[in-house]
């Protein structure tokens, strides 16, 4: 299994990389279509051999997204029967389920895919599970990341060994002395409990705390600038007078981690808070300012993501 699904396409020459236009994002290679594609707005072009930049004809693909692994995997068992299972390979509303069913019936040897292969699946007879690239999920920017990791590595270890065969994990870690992949790889959920509710502690996240993001985003980057910085500013004028008992730790204001989807620029702050009757109240009047063109506000109290 593969982690992330990030194959792209960089020239090694000037180090140009193909980007998306729309959005703050390098493109995605799909092999299926030879296209470089963008998960956030969906555009795509064909792949191109050749740097727009200087002109080099010997762009590289970089990454280890499922269709590459799949060629490697090839490469090196050329008699087993390959399945991939990623958003590619399922397009079609009955192809999920149907490549499961034959996976589970025999008819490959390798099952391939990113992390929808690994919830909620028994098959008996897979006594060997690999896991490719634990880390780039282990520290991104939200604070729920060693929770999702460590959840997902349980579940991917418990997909070996559970028919009459003794079953094998493998994981692929740049850190693989970390307490995470040690507790996740023993299965103790208590571990990392213990270990999990200390950070959370230390650092005031949820439970400890309400998380609510507050963003803007607008065509012209100046415009979702702005609104944010009006918002924080209103925030910090009631918090010194009718608002003084409201304890808050504010992150930012600062550029969204992906700046800019679909052609809109982001910028947001995370806020720390008690969601209260209080709370909400002095939020709802800091988000009176002055309407902008083309900006949109938002308000979210304790999304799934902070990214």
């Amino acid at each position: 299994m593969c982690i992330r699904d990030s194959t792209y396409i960089s020239c090694p020459n000037c180090g140009y990389v193909m980007t998306c236009p729309n959005c703050s994002i390098s493109l995605t290679y799909h092999s299926a279509n030879h296209r470089m594609m963008c998960h956030y707005c969906g555009y795509s072009v064909s792949a191109d051999t050749k740097c727009p930049e200087c002109g080099n004809s010997h762009m590289k693909f970089l990454g280890a997204g499922t269709q590459k692994l799949e060629e490697e995997i090839k490469n090196l068992f050329p008699k087993a029967r390959v399945l991939r299972v990623d958003a590619d390979s399922t397009l079609a509303r009955e192809s999920y389920s149907e490549y499961l069913t034959a996976f589970a019936n025999g008819e490959y040897d390798i099952l391939l895919g990113t992390q929808m292969v690994a919830k909620g699946l028994d098959f008996p007879n897979v006594t060997l599970v690999g896991v490719l690239g634990a880390d780039s999920a282990a520290f991104s920017e939200d604070f729920r990341s060693f929770e999702r990791t460590f959840s997902l590595l349980t579940q991917v270890v418990g997909r070996a060994g559970r028919g009459e065969s003794a079953g094998l994990a493998i994981v692929q870690s740049i850190n693989p002395d970390s307490e995470l992949i040690g507790l996740a790889a023993k299965q103790d959920y208590e571990g990392f409990y213990e270990s999990e509710i200390m950070t959370r502690k230390l650092m005031i996240y949820p439970p400890y705390c309400d998380i609510c993001i507050v963003g803007a985003r607008s065509g012209e980057r100046k415009y979702a600038e702005t609104a944010v910085n009006g918002i924080f500013s209103n925030i910090k004028e009631m918090l010194k007078d009718e608002y003084a008992d409201v304890k808050l730790i504010i992150l930012g204001p600062a550029p969204a981690s992906v700046p800019v989807v679909n052609g809109k620029y982001r910028y947001r702050m995370i806020i720390k808070c008690k969601n209260n009757k209080r709370f909400r109240e002095m939020l709802r009047t800091a988000l009176e300012i002055k309407r902008l063109p083309d900006t949109a506000v938002i308000a979210d109290i304790n999304p799934d993501t902070v990214i």
